[in-house]
């Protein structure tokens, strides 16, 4: 397989969308329950952000963390896998408020920006299963598995370490949809279809007893104002590739627009982004004012 994070020429760049198409097609049809929350930015940070990461972000800041905490018996301890600057580790604190305990950012180097006061550990994603404590409960993962060569491993040694614990748990991994492709190019190993994410959970549910379900992230307004406002002349315009897209006139605000166009689209289909959802069998992730209920397309 080919990793479109590295240079690459352009024979590979050829081979690796082909590769990844071919990858879409492949997986399961094994039935995996879609989720349909009703999402909201209300006092979230809309500016210089891509369409698909404020719809996650819309996603994070739509879980219901107090309820969360009663299904999980305990406060959340976290263990973010490829956590970067360890961003995330504030957003979820604010977030969850006085449900959160403790943020632990886990990748292959530490950012200078990582902030003191978490825990971090330079380590392989494929090897997080070692560094699971007795209090961790919630692993979770914001654009990085597509990073991870091996990821269903991953997930799946990290799932036998939290059963064997015998306590609840959830996992959140944020993962782009196949349209991804055409929006990022050249990124990361791949992109996932359902069918990918229902034979990754064909497995798991097959291994171990668990719930494992979806969420839909974006449609056909977001995926065009990526397309025409970030891709094209991101590839196309030395500038804005040096100075950063978000600096040309007016595209903040046909970003924030598309992505009330779609924020509650919820449709399997010109998706950006998934929700990617394992979590004990006592557990079903609910979200603020929001009854859940099952898509059907």
């Amino acid at each position: 397989m080919i990793n479109g994070d590295n240079n690459l020429s352009l024979f590979d760049r050829i081979y690796y969308f082909i590769q990844c198409v071919v990858n879409h097609k492949k997986g399961s049809n094994f039935y995996l329950k879609s989720l349909s929350p009703k999402l909201s930015i209300k006092n979230l940070e809309t500016d210089k952000l891509s369409p698909s990461r404020l719809l996650c972000d819309a996603f994070w800041n739509t879980i219901d963390f107090k309820f969360l905490e009663k299904q999980l018996h305990a406060k959340l301890n976290i263990i973010d896998l490829g956590c970067g600057k360890g961003a995330y580790g504030n957003f979820i604190k604010k977030l969850a408020d006085k449900s959160f305990d403790s943020y632990t950012g886990l990748d292959i180097y530490k950012d200078k920006k990582f902030p003191s006061y978490f825990k971090h550990i330079k380590s392989k994603a494929e090897d997080a299963y070692k560094f699971i404590n007795k209090d961790n409960n919630f692993i979770m993962s914001q654009s990085a598995l597509e990073h991870i060569e091996s990821d269903f491993d991953a997930i799946k040694k990290i799932t036998m370490v939290l059963i064997k614990k015998k306590k609840p748990f959830i996992q959140i991994h944020m993962v782009p949809a196949s349209c991804s492709l055409w929006l990022y190019l050249w990124h990361g190993w791949r992109q996932y279809s359902k069918s990918n994410l229902s034979f990754y959970a064909e497995k798991l549910i097959y291994d171990f007893p668990i719930n494992v379900s979806l969420v839909p992230l974006g449609s056909k307004n977001t995926f065009w104002v990526h397309f025409k406002n970030i891709t094209l002349p991101y590839y196309t315009d030395k500038k804005i590739r040096r100075n950063g897209w978000y600096n040309q006139k007016g595209v903040n605000d046909k970003i924030l627009r598309s992505v009330l166009l779609d924020l509650n689209c919820n449709r399997e289909k010109m998706n950006s982004f998934w929700a990617f959802i394992i979590s004990s069998k006592s557990i079903e992730l609910h979200f603020k004012n929001q009854i859940e209920k099952k898509i059907i397309l």
